[in-house]
């Protein structure tokens, strides 16, 4: 007797890491494939990982950029956000793109700023990671070096219930990250909250998410 066929499994992201890879030839890959490319790119020091994100990192994405372009309305503050942005340093040989950065406190030294030059630029205030498989890069290494102040990370898998992850709030004390419950650019907001808000949006949907989010805002700031 044939057995029934199961649930086939869910996609993967793919990841592949070059070695010895000169910065002249990460350049190079960055300018060639700057209009076609899908792949995100993450450089140290001759190693070069790229890795082929899936459809839900942008959901994760737009669920949790939701809420921060929220809550800065509640509080009537400036924001300016780039997706993925290619955030490069030559002298360290260090290069990331993350899922989004956002300027809050410095937002107003990048109004018109159509992408991110850190050779001039401050850092972003803020950084948004969506993880569904490990980098092989020690991505904290790299943010602490280039001197990120706030990094955010959803931690999930691939498949239905992708939206049931892990969120953490982490900043930057001295050379290396502390994960925190709370952070700097929302102190008053908690990982707790921002999983609920998440989970609220995949059970009730996006809209009732954010309604109650305005709701919470508004007593609570």
């Amino acid at each position: 007797m044939k057995k029934p066929f199961g649930k086939p499994p869910a996609p993967s992201e793919y990841r592949t890491v070059l070695q010895k890879v000169s910065w002249q030839k990460y350049e190079q890959l960055l300018a060639e494939m700057e209009r076609d490319r899908t792949a995100r790119f993450t450089y140290q020091r001759g190693r070069l990982e790229m890795m082929a994100p899936l459809e839900e990192h942008e959901r994760c994405h737009k669920l949790i950029e939701s809420l921060i372009l929220t809550l800065t309305d509640e509080l009537d503050i400036r924001i300016e956000s780039y997706k993925t942005p290619t955030l490069k340093r030559q002298d360290l040989q260090l290069g990331t793109e993350p899922e989004t950065a956002y300027y809050i406190q410095n937002a107003a030294k990048m109004v018109r700023r159509n992408s991110i030059d850190l050779e001039t630029d401050p850092v972003p205030d803020l950084i948004l990671e969506v993880e569904l498989s490990r980098s092989s890069l020690n991505k904290f290494e790299i943010y602490a070096e280039l001197g990120i102040p706030e990094v955010w990370r959803y931690i999930s898998k691939p498949g239905d219930t992708f939206l049931k992850g892990q969120f953490f709030i982490h900043y930057l004390h001295g050379d290396r990250y502390i994960e925190e419950d709370h952070g700097l650019a929302f102190p008053f907001l908690s990982a707790g909250r921002v999983l609920q808000f998440i989970d609220q949006s995949d059970v009730s949907g996006l809209p009732t998410a954010l309604r109650e989010l305005r709701i919470w805002a508004e007593e609570t700031i």
